[in-house]
């Protein structure tokens, strides 16, 4: 942990404080273990354009790229929830590996007792519209998974796919697209492999 703390981690620090407050404190007689549950899953953050020139970035807009969103962990039993790492998987632009479209950052805390929640900040950031890269006349996504690995025994290796993609702002009104996780991990079932260093 750090020592110091971002403003995204001070401003959810301030909205889990909320949430805990708010949360049941009764005596959990439902699972052992730890357990976790994602707010959403799984994740289409929208249909985005690039910005103008001199527009100023607003993240906080669903309009134009850069955009965040926030992923809010539950710990759902007793034993505390305990994050140990967390990853993308899958995150290539227009197929380019070098080239990721999303960004994350957190989990803010990383230990999390019962009914409390910790946060995901996810930033998708691009600076080229999607291309069609099948030739099935529709632009493909930008799609991946961001793994958790926890000390859950619901999901141990929790799986969130999430997607967006970037067009023309001449085809914001007509576009669509579809979503797929690049992995699955079964519910109960770790895989390790995954965010491995």
């Amino acid at each position: 942990m750090h020592k110091g703390l971002s403003l995204f981690q001070g401003s959810v620090l301030g909205v889990l404080a909320m949430l805990g407050f708010a949360a049941c404190e009764s005596e959990d007689t439902t699972c052992d273990g730890a357990g976790i549950l994602p707010h959403e899953s799984p994740k289409a953050l929208g249909l985005f354009r690039l910005l103008e020139r001199d527009e100023v970035p607003n993240p906080g807009s669903a309009e134009a790229v850069p955009f965040e969103w926030t992923l809010f962990l539950e710990s759902t039993c007793a034993k505390p929830l305990v994050i140990d790492k967390v990853c993308i998987v899958g995150d290539a632009h227009n197929g380019d590996v070098e080239d990721p479209a999303f960004t994350i950052e957190g989990p803010v805390p990383d230990t999390v007792s019962k009914g409390s929640h910790a946060a995901l900040r996810i930033t998708y950031e691009v600076d080229s519209v999607n291309e069609d890269l099948d030739d099935d006349g529709e632009r493909d996504a930008d799609s991946i998974a961001i793994v958790i690995q926890s000390n859950a025994t619901n999901f141990p290796t929790l799986v969130v796919p999430v997607c967006a993609i970037t067009v023309p702002k001449n085809e914001l009104e007509t576009s669509t697209y579809r979503c797929a996780s690049p992995v699955v991990v079964p519910p109960g079932k770790a895989d390790r492999t995954l965010c491995a260093d």
